[in-house]
């Protein structure tokens, strides 16, 4: 039978003991439980890349840890090696920020309890009996120190001074809330800032700390040539078979950045383990004194395929030409862990003139292949954006004016200069619709309104329902009494129509030599993102007038017939 005073005296080795004479990866390294890993303890060999970032715990001159990292590669493994070692070997009061208060308080609970409860310098430290109570779904207070976890919002990331900081994913923090989780620290001469995610976009807070710390990339040695290189997209190589995106991703391989060099990295996957455990961070950028910051990406990871990589990207370009950069930049930021560009990953071709200006139309002259013109107008608070088109019978179309214009009165005027019929004079009853519609009815002109449907249904001349990007006009009455009429249609759809076009391909799609840049900037302001269901057109740039006017444009060119497939017939109301 164990006596009380046994029990003490075990109490007290356990904990008085001194601290490991161990790395914070070799004290993980096989004695750090797992929850539902490949193994049930923590392997620093099978994720190499994560070793020395988390040796930087034990650091005192490392004030900032970040660790910039594709999703799937140990990141939150590391994140509970990371706090075993602080609980057991380095306690002080810690503070860990997730993306919500709901998805941190379950990896608390399951997770990150799970690796306490079954880490032996932890399990005995964990509060229970009459203290049980000090160990909640949100924190723990141990004996030795405090540990407590919160969503990444204002209320959790004030009133707490703490020696160290943990943000998982601040990708996805709102502006404001990294410096608030920072300043928690109070400048404490031990203090540690950890910062741990995939990549985001250019211009945020995560990507402000990246740029300001000193970077250090992973790099091999090819045993070739012995040149030391980081794992770079651009040394990835594959022979394009058409048609056939599986047996191209199967070709994939990595040069070596030597270009006298004929040595490949392929599918193999103890060739690229091997490079892996030889692989070494170099510091590349001088930054912040105290701030140790860190880089790797999936292509250094071996249990991913090359061919799935590159399959994953060959459907990404592909959906950047309907002008959709979604999957790109989701590949960029979290396979690449890298930092997102909208301007930088757009392929949308340079516009370039065709060989005509502004002056040559501007007194209503026609074009030779005119068979009609519109106007069409985005309305604002006290101003408008207003763009002449003209379009000839085979769908081929050339913009004769656009800029912006403050009254009514001088639409009006640009209208007659112009020579449009009222008709084919169109607004966006978006904004102010009541003022839009008895404008309409006094000019003549109709309304139009872009929305999130899909296509909308209409009658062909055998009877059959057909959908089209756009629904028939509908009559409605402004407060006034006066009737007008307005028809709908898909933003969606009709965008990426207009894309097709704007990027040369479908028929002739001209703008004047001259146009100026306010036009070029606004019609690539926005871009596509999601897929199916889900896609929609987004702003990446505040104005946007020029996309709006040209998709009133294409919507109004479909109901002519004059764009479309062969199933669409000519709207009779125009």
């Amino acid at each position: 039978m164990v006596s009380k005073i046994d029990i003490g005296l075990d109490a007290f080795r356990k904990a008085c003991r001194p601290p490991q004479r161990l790395s914070p990866s070799d004290y993980a390294h096989d004695r750090v439980a797992i929850y539902e890993g490949k193994s049930p303890y923590y392997d620093k060999h099978a994720t190499p890349w994560m070793n020395e970032p988390l040796d930087q715990l034990a650091n005192p001159e490392c004030t900032e840890l970040i660790l910039l990292a594709p999703t799937g590669s140990g990141k939150t493994t590391m994140m509970e090696a990371a706090m075993a070692y602080i609980v057991a070997e380095d306690p002080g009061p810690t503070l860990i920020v997730g993306q919500t208060n709901a998805t941190i308080s379950e990896w608390f609970e399951t997770r990150l309890m799970h690796t306490f409860r079954n880490t032996p310098e932890t399990k005995h430290l964990i509060p229970s009996g009459k203290h049980r109570h000090k160990a909640r779904k949100d924190a723990i207070i141990f004996p030795h120190m405090t540990l407590f976890s919160t969503g990444a919002n204002i209320s959790g990331t004030q009133a707490r001074s703490m020696r160290r900081v943990l943000c998982d994913e601040p990708w996805t923090y709102t502006l404001g809330i990294l410096r608030q989780a920072e300043a928690r620290l109070h400048d404490r001469h031990n203090r540690q800032f950890i910062l741990i995610s995939q990549g985001g976009t250019i211009g945020d807070d995560w990507h402000e700390k990246w740029a300001q710390t000193n970077q250090r990339e992973r790099h091999y040695c090819c045993p070739k040539c012995q040149l030391e290189q980081v794992y770079a997209w651009a040394n990835v190589r594959y022979d394009e078979i058409q048609g056939d995106d599986v047996a191209t991703s199967k070709t994939a391989r990595i040069v070596c950045a030597n270009a006298d060099c004929d040595f490949v990295i392929t599918e193999d996957a103890e060739l690229r383990r091997s490079l892996s455990m030889k692989a070494r961070y170099i510091q590349t950028t001088t930054g912040v004194d105290g701030s140790f910051g860190y880089r790797f990406c999936m292509l250094e990871n071996w249990h991913v395929p090359l061919s799935r990589l590159v399959l994953e990207r060959i459907k990404a370009m592909r959906e950047v030409s309907r002008g959709n950069l979604e999957l790109l930049k989701s590949f960029i930021q979290k396979r690449l862990a890298d930092f997102w560009n909208d301007e930088k990953e757009d392929t949308r071709p340079e516009l370039t003139g065709g060989g005509y200006s502004v002056a040559d139309y501007a007194n209503g002259e026609k074009w030779e292949d005119e068979f009609c013109r519109f106007m069409t107008i985005d309305r604002q608070q006290d101003h408008f954006w207003v763009g002449v088109r003209a379009w000839a019978i085979d769908g081929a179309s050339r913009l004769l004016w656009f800029g912006k214009v403050d009254t009514w009165d001088r639409l009006k005027v640009i209208q007659e200069q112009y020579g449009v019929e009222n008709r084919k004079t169109q607004i966006d009853c978006g904004f102010q619709k009541d003022e839009v519609y008895k404008r309409c009815a006094q000019y003549g002109w109709l309304a139009l309104r872009g929305d999130q449907r899909d296509s909308y249904p209409h009658k062909n001349k055998a009877g059959n329902t057909i959908y089209k990007g756009y629904s028939r006009y509908q009559n409605v009455t402004a407060s006034d009494g006066k009737k007008t009429m307005v028809a709908f249609f898909s933003n969606l759809a009709i965008k990426d129509t207009l894309h097709q076009l704007r990027n040369g391909k479908g028929v002739k799609w001209e703008i004047p030599d001259d146009i100026g840049n306010e036009y070029l900037q606004q019609i690539d302001a926005e871009v596509r993102r999601g897929e199916g269901r889900s896609a929609i057109w987004k702003p990446r740039r505040r104005d946007n007038h020029a996309v709006d006017i040209e998709a009133e444009q294409v919507t109004l060119a479909s109901m002519l017939g004059l764009i479309g497939t062969p199933d669409d017939e000519p709207e009779e109301s125009q």
